[in-house]
């Protein structure tokens, strides 16, 4: 998880130019750029806090989900182990109210006693008396009846109280991921506020207004615009864990190509909408989830490829991209450190 760091991108060109405002000279007054650089400062300030906020926020959604999955897997586990124990439960009772048809009709007064006195079967399973009426056979199968009726006693309690903490922490889940993606979406709605004049104000300088997406070696950042994201490698999930990364962003946000290659698309069940970008570099690289797709075949670097989405087993939740690299084309490996290294 992210500890001592900020994680947001904002890889357009409001807010790469903001970082070029302090290094181009503005052809006027000192206190007209004095004041430029002020308001410079403020917005870029203010898109730092607004990053932070969605990643702390991007956090606790992770953590929660994590807690949901994980509890989730458990209702499930129970609930399948209460269904055979109520199937065990109705075999031996049939079982075992045979052998009570046939202790009756064998006529042994004690044993017609006992039967005649117990007003139910669970009544009669608690007359211990009867065990000195019984062979080893029929004892093993009353314990067992006993056993299994404690069981399916003991899993219905747990499983009401596992069903009411998973309702609860699905309502926080759902909680959060809103709070995220109008967090990200009051960052992109702050920037395309600022975005125009800043573009002017370059202009102005002579700096022209065309964003630089700033790679680490040959790699991009996969997402261009506001977006948030945690180390959630190996993170529960149904059936398997995590192998990839999360980018939350607004739905439509651009993904472009982390590095050159050709790009392959596809649709899963799971995966929903997804780009296989085999880099030049010798990996590959997975975007899942996407709301549509962009350019196929080889292309550059920062290409759009596709747009962040829910596809797949993504729908009903926050938008946004599943990153994987697969370094020689062999199995994932965490992609958190070369995402946070990129994310400038």
């Amino acid at each position: 998880m992210v500890t001592g760091r900020n994680v947001g991108l904002i890889a357009i060109a409001g807010a790469v130019s903001l970082l070029l405002l302090f290094a181009l000279p503005f052809p006027a007054t000192a206190e007209t750029l004095e004041e430029k650089q002020a308001e410079a400062n403020r917005v870029r300030q203010q898109i730092e806090a607004m990053k932070v906020e969605s990643q702390r926020l991007a956090q606790e959604y992770n953590t929660a989900l994590s807690e949901y999955e994980v509890i989730r897997s458990e209702v499930e586990a129970n609930r399948e182990q209460l269904e055979k124990a109520q199937n065990d439960y109705k075999r031996a009772r049939t079982i075992l109210h045979d052998r009570l048809r046939e202790i009756y009709k064998s006529g042994d007064v004690s044993s017609v006693e006992v039967l005649l006195e117990s007003t139910s079967l669970d009544d009669f399973l608690t007359r211990y008396d009867f065990f000195s009426y019984i062979g080893n056979r029929d004892f093993q199968l009353f314990d067992e009846v006993k056993r299994l009726r404690e069981e399916i006693s003991e899993r219905q309690r747990s499983l009401e109280e596992q069903e009411a903490r998973q309702r609860q922490v699905l309502g926080s889940v759902n909680a959060k991921r809103q709070a995220m993606e109008a967090s990200l979406q009051e960052q992109q709605a702050y920037l395309d506020s600022v975005n125009k004049e800043i573009l002017e104000l370059l202009t102005l300088s002579g700096g022209g207004g065309t964003p630089v997406m700033t790679p680490i070696g040959s790699f991009i950042f996969p997402v261009r615009g506001p977006h948030t994201f945690t180390n959630d490698w190996h993170a529960p999930r149904t059936g398997h864990l995590h192998q990839g990364c999360d980018v939350f962003a607004a739905s439509g946000t651009p993904c472009v190509a982390c590095v050159s290659g050709t790009v392959n698309q596809g649709e899963g069940k799971n995966a929903g909408l997804y780009v296989r970008l085999v880099g030049d570099d010798g990996n590959v690289y997975y975007y899942m989830h996407l709301l549509r797709f962009a350019a196929t075949g080889h292309v550059t670097a920062g290409t759009v490829i596709g747009y962040v989405g829910d596809t797949g087993n993504a729908v009903g939740g926050p938008p946004h991209l599943h990153f994987e690299v697969h370094p020689g084309g062999g199995a994932a490996v965490n992609p958190y450190p070369i995402l946070l290294a990129s994310d400038k």
